[in-house]
């Protein structure tokens, strides 16, 4: 598997000093939108003429879990430059793009967690309260961040 996700995290801190989803975001140029989807999708991303927006779902609005997908879209916007014919046909699908974007989210969010706390977590349970990590990523962090 690529480690883009790695060295995109870095080079995002590097540029704008924050490891933040939605600072990011607003700092690329990339307009971040809460829509009424229903259940699903959690988000997407959507390129429309030169604007990128990441659409989340209104669900979201309130749920820590919004930092974790906003950081998932995130990676889509700034890495998979055809991402809305991918989304298309794979929105629910698990494969290399999805599981890259979830990896950089997570890893994000460890990060995420250290610049808020000046500490990382003790437990990956703590990364699931406070910024809605996904379970399965879990064995994708970097270890040397805990403990």
């Amino acid at each position: 598997m690529s480690e883009n996700w790695n060295n995109l995290i870095q080079q995002l801190y590097r540029d704008y000093k924050t490891y933040d989803p939605f600072s990011l975001a607003e700092s690329e140029g990339i307009d971040v939108l809460f829509v009424p989807f229903g259940e699903t999708p959690k988000g997407e991303t959507v390129r429309f003429k030169e604007e990128t927006l990441v659409l989340l779902n209104e669900s979201l609005m309130e749920a820590n879990e919004r930092y974790f997908v906003l950081a998932h879209e995130l990676y889509h916007a700034l890495e998979h430059e055809n991402l809305s014919a991918y989304y298309t046909t794979q929105r629910n699908g698990k494969g290399t793009l999805e599981r890259e974007a979830s990896i950089f989210a997570g890893n994000l969010m460890l990060a995420l967690y250290k610049e808020d706390y000046g500490y990382p977590p003790e437990t990956f349970q703590q990364l699931q309260n406070l910024y809605g990590v996904a379970e399965d990523i879990e064995p994708y962090l970097i270890k040397k961040f805990f403990f």
